[in-house]
């Protein structure tokens, strides 16, 4: 990966990121386990989609903000919101719970509106994927790290102690942002929250929203799709890992290794960059078909974790792709607005997921979801190939 073609402010982002999530990581992925000691699998899948499901009421308002007061202020805010969540699951009272859930969600809309937004803007067009690969390299980083060192504290020491170090982490992750990005935005933080009360700011987005909707349906599909085939894994995942009476440690062991391939998405960026992100997405959705199905049958649990590692491959590779799609068609000037109304309908398409995961659990079983999952995959392979029939038609 070529770090220099990358944004300076990208590459400080994916620190921050990491710093954050690698404490994070050792316990978010382990939740559902927590969460199913004092509910149901379907609740569980509510409780999960959650943290996506406030993003989708906040996603457009955060937008704007991102507009008019700057990406690095916002930015900063949502992880200030970051440090709560672990404060609220350490409690280990189901309200407590939700609210964790909730916060989670206000911080995931705000930083990641200002990420993608700053990073998009600061990408040179010939290196674009490339560029959003390095920004997602310290979450993806983190991903395989966390979840490792998180199984095994768990297991010696229970929950507590790795949501105390998330506690840590995301006071550190706020430190070194203030001291490596800045704050400095186009104007006051309070100021613009009161602009969007006080002028057509919705009414001005969704007109913009309907003038690009032409060039942008095809990619906020994409986006859509791909989110449910990567949340779907959040609860269905460990809690199959636990029927199949796997440890803490094991589980932490197969979420590490699986979030390998996202340390590796630029390969993806840059082969979509060279041969066209619509034809990787496609073949990679593709070939997430038969493996999603496979996990759906299979009782082994070193098989399915094989496949669960394939299986993020392929899902993980389509995030840089789809997003640089979905650049390439929204002009510089409504860029920071459009990312809300991206980040609208990958939230969406990630409460999706859980919901769906969970309700298919709690009326077949587990390894339904994952037949689901193919389902998801099968769509998306098919709105490219309606895609590409217009084309040819018209």
């Amino acid at each position: 990966m070529q770090f220099q073609k990358a944004p300076k402010i990208a590459r400080y982002l994916s620190i921050v990121f990491f710093v954050y999530w690698v404490t994070g990581n050792m316990v978010w992925f382990f939740l559902p386990i927590l969460f199913e000691q004092y509910m149901t699998v379907f609740w569980v899948g509510v409780l999960t989609s959650l943290t996506p499901l406030v993003p989708v009421l906040f996603d457009i308002p955060v937008g704007n903000l991102v507009q008019r007061a700057g990406e690095k202020i916002v930015i900063f805010t949502g992880f200030a919101v970051g440090v709560l969540p672990p404060i609220l699951y350490l409690s280990a009272v189901p309200v407590a719970f939700v609210g964790g859930k909730l916060t989670e969600g206000v911080s995931k809309s705000m930083v990641w509106n200002g990420s993608w937004s700053v990073s998009m803007k600061s990408a040179d067009e010939d290196s674009e994927s490339e560029a959003l690969s390095v920004f997602l390299l310290g979450m993806m980083m983190s991903a395989v790290i966390g979840p490792i060192l998180g199984g095994f504290l768990i297991a010696s020491y229970g929950f507590e102690l790795p949501l105390m170090l998330w506690f840590g982490g995301s006071l550190m992750s706020l430190y070194i942002f203030y001291l490596y990005i800045g704050l400095e935005g186009k104007k006051g933080f309070f100021d613009s929250l009161d602009d969007l009360f006080h002028r057509n700011t919705y009414s001005n987005d969704w007109r913009h929203f309907r003038e690009n909707w032409s060039g942008i349906k095809l990619p906020l599909a994409l986006v859509f799709l791909s989110s449910i085939l990567y949340t779907f894994s959040w609860i269905a995942v460990p809690l199959i890992l636990e029927d199949m009476g796997a440890s803490f440690a094991t589980m932490g062991i197969v979420f590490g290794v699986a979030a390998i391939p996202g340390t590796f998405q630029f390969l993806f960026g840059r082969l979509g960059d060279k041969i066209g992100e619509l034809k990787v997405t496609a073949v990679l959705a593709i070939l997430a078909f038969p493996v999603l199905l496979s996990m759906g049958v299979v009782d082994s649990l070193v098989v399915l974790s094989v496949l669960y590692f394939f299986a993020m491959i392929l899902i993980t590779g389509m995030t840089p792709v789809v997003h640089a799609i979905f650049d390439r068609n929204i002009p510089d000037e409504v860029e920071s607005e459009m990312v809300g109304f991206l980040e609208l309908f990958k939230h969406t398409g990630q409460a999706v997921g859980p919901i769906m995961a969970g309700t298919v659990a709690s009326i077949w079983s587990l390894s339904a979801s994952f037949i689901s999952a193919s389902v998801v995959a099968l769509i998306l392979v098919t709105v490219i190939a309606f895609h590409y029939s217009r084309l040819n038609f018209l």
